[in-house]
């Protein structure tokens, strides 16, 4: 399972030269990702802490989460939120330059790429996770790997309104209609100052990735997608294989 490496695309197409297609989702895998015991050192003395976990690169809209959390500390005057930023990725310097400039350095902590138990300790430290990707055709048709994780976890999530995640996530998360980093602090702010709304959507997000994700079943179809595309070749081994030997 690709989970734990947080590689960008969660969909992909193996096509067979019979023209079948086989859609395989990377579903978290439960006997691998679990929740830890949260680290409380990870919040930085503050209540609440903001996770995001992936891929940070131009398209990927990390920076309107770092000016969202400029929104949150210098429009709104909190100081009780934390932002966990972990991954890597082509914008992460300009990412650690975009926080200083917007003077929340000391609100957004870089961690760099995670994997293991280091990682699966900073999600079950997250009270609110969020996909910053803006919308867009490419966003609005992709499953990304972040909507199945805090799912799968029972983390509560804003992100935008994107076809593809709203159909897969549904009421676990909370939506900004624009793509402005001010409506983006919006639902974080919301979301953090309701614990009855938080706690509602985390259980819609176990629910859904209990009766909606499967990694046995995204396996399976992994599998059939290999022994389908491979089968002519055995067939051909087989069939050699088989020739009296004269």
């Amino acid at each position: 399972n690709a989970t734990l490496f947080h590689q960008e695309y969660s969909d992909f197409q193996l096509n067979s030269f019979l023209g079948t297609s086989f859609v395989v989702r990377s579903i978290p895998d439960l006997t691998r990702f679990r929740r830890l015991p949260a680290d409380p050192g990870l919040k930085k003395g503050r209540r609440h802490l903001v996770g995001y976990v992936g891929i940070m690169g131009a398209q990927d809209g990390v920076d309107l989460l770092v000016r969202a959390m400029h929104e949150l500390v210098h429009h709104d005057g909190r100081r009780d939120v934390q932002c966990l930023i972990a991954g890597s990725g082509t914008e992460l310097d300009a990412l650690k330059r975009l926080a200083h400039v917007l003077e929340v350095e000391d609100y957004v902590t870089f961690t760099g790429f995670l994997s293991g138990e280091p990682l699966l300790t900073a999600f079950s430290t997250f009270d609110i996770g969020v996909i910053p990707d803006p919308k867009n055709v490419y966003n609005d048709k992709i499953s990304m790997n972040k909507v199945f994780e805090y799912m799968t976890l029972g983390i509560p999530f804003v992100g935008f309104d994107l076809i593809e995640g709203r159909q897969t996530a549904a009421d676990a998360a909370l939506y900004a209609a624009d793509v402005t980093p001010a409506c983006l602090a919006g639902r974080m702010a919301q979301l953090l100052d309701d614990d009855t709304l938080r706690a509602s959507m985390a259980a819609t997000g176990l629910d859904r990735a209990r009766r909606l994700l499967s990694w046995d079943a995204e396996r399976a179809q992994l599998l059939a997608a290999y022994e389908l595309a491979l089968r002519p070749r055995l067939e051909a081994a087989g069939a050699a294989a088989a020739k009296p030997i004269r």
